[in-house]
């Protein structure tokens, strides 16, 4: 260890602070180097990604306006082409109407041309007789003949009209034959509120009709059910229209109708005929089936079809429920397809008897025949040959020349009896 100076000392205290001094200037210079170099470095990187975020917006813009621009174009070409299509529609329906039209005049004036051509056929043919008869002379007279009065020209009824109107006319349309067909007016079902009318049978019927032939839904069904009411029916539907109680579905429409014409006259007697209801002699199950399931549809709504099956149990007849082989609780489809065969039994039965009862009558015909075609040779016999081999027969029995009693034929193709003679002669010698 030395020992220096206060002097030394304070010199070399000053060096190191001006030492200190200066690296503490340089690392201040170096922070504010870095501080920036770090601001310039995020004002670049600003501007940098405000550049690519609005290069990035300018071009989706870009994108979107053509699409745009797309979307407009297509859709004009699409205007025109639909256009274009309701216009070649309109011409297509204008030439069918315009065929249409030429084929009623035709069919029309078709009839009108034929009577008109007889007329004067007739005319004619009327001229060429007078003229006959007058060269012929006075002295012989003709049978006038009946015709047509002069100047009457037929023209085609009503009936004809409508016929050849509704008939289906096929015409060809662009290389393509269509078939129109106009249904009759008279196909419409129609309800007058009347108590030998089915309400059920009605509603089913307008159902099918609107929907094959118009091709309505529920609503439209709804709004247009008055074209099918008359009479007390329409009355009430005008009268409901304005009720406050006005059905909005076709559902609830229904129900006020079934409700309003379900008339208890009609339930009165649909009531005894489901009471009476038995299958027929001559009906057939399928037949049966039908009545039956129409009565037990109005009187039994909530019932199941296994509840049909054994109304139909109860009410078929006695021959086939007793030839019924099927278990009680078979479903309906099995009982009617066991009901059908015994049905076919029966039937090739009754055939096989029919058959047996005409060939007996026709060999019963064939023996009378024979015994006709005997009495014609031998004309001085009022009888045939059986006839008179039972005579003989009774005669050589008795050996008496007198019989009293009727002699019955035993023949079993001809059960004819004969009464003799009191004075009959012996046929042969004894």
């Amino acid at each position: 260890m030395t020992e220096v100076t206060m002097q030394d000392a304070v010199q070399r205290l000053v060096n190191n602070d001006t030492a200190n001094t200066q690296k503490i200037t340089s690392l201040e210079r170096q922070l504010d180097d870095l501080v920036k170099s770090f601001e310039d470095y995020r004002v670049q990187n600003e501007e940098t990604t405000k550049n690519q975020i609005q290069a990035l917006s300018d071009s989706l813009m870009e994108r979107l306006h053509s699409l745009q621009n797309l979307t407009e174009s297509n859709q004009e070409a699409n205007n025109i082409k639909l256009k274009q299509l309701e216009l070649d529609r309109t011409n297509d329906m204008d030439r069918v109407f315009e065929k249409l039209d030429a084929i009623t005049r035709t069919m029309n004036a078709y009839p009108q041309t034929m009577k008109i051509k007889e007329t004067k056929s007739e005319q004619q043919s009327i001229g060429r007789d007078v003229d006959t008869r007058t060269t012929i002379g006075a002295d012989n007279i003709t049978t006038p003949i009946n015709r047509r009065p002069y100047g009457t020209i037929p023209y085609s009824t009503e009936t004809e009209t409508q016929r050849h109107t509704t008939a289906a006319q096929s015409l060809a349309l662009n290389g393509i034959r269509h078939s129109i067909i106009v249904p009759p007016a008279s196909a419409a079902p129609a309800f007058h509120g009347k108590h030998n009318e089915s309400p059920t049978q009605f509603l089913i019927r307008v159902e099918e009709y609107a929907e094959s032939v118009h091709a309505w839904d529920s609503d439209t069904l709804l709004k247009g059910i008055s074209q099918f009411l008359r009479d007390s029916a329409l009355e009430w539907h005008c009268q409901l229209r304005f009720s406050p109680n006005r059905p909005e579905t076709w559902c609830e429409f229904k129900e006020a109708f079934l409700a309003q014409f379900n008339s208890p006259v009609r339930k009165a007697r649909q009531e005894q005929e489901w009471h009476e209801c038995k299958q027929k002699e001559n009906e057939t199950i399928n037949e049966f089936l039908v009545r039956l399931r129409a009565l037990w549809r109005e009187q039994k709504p909530k019932e199941s079809e296994s509840d049909l099956v054994k109304h139909l149990f109860c009410r078929m007849r006695n021959d086939l429920l007793n030839m019924l082989g099927v278990r009680r609780d078979a479903s309906l489809e099995e009982v009617i397809y066991e009901v059908q065969q015994i049905e076919d039994v029966l039937y090739r039965r009754a055939k096989g008897e029919r058959l047996t009862k005409q060939l007996k009558q026709a060999s019963y015909r064939d023996d009378s025949t024979g015994a006709k075609r005997n009495n014609a040779f031998h004309p001085r016999g009022a009888t045939s040959r059986q006839n008179q081999d039972d005579q003989y027969n009774n005669y050589t029995s008795g050996r008496n020349f007198q019989i009293n009693t009727v002699t019955p034929n035993y023949y079993p193709r001809n059960r004819n009896t004969i009464k003799t003679n009191t004075n009959l002669k012996p046929l042969m010698g004894s």
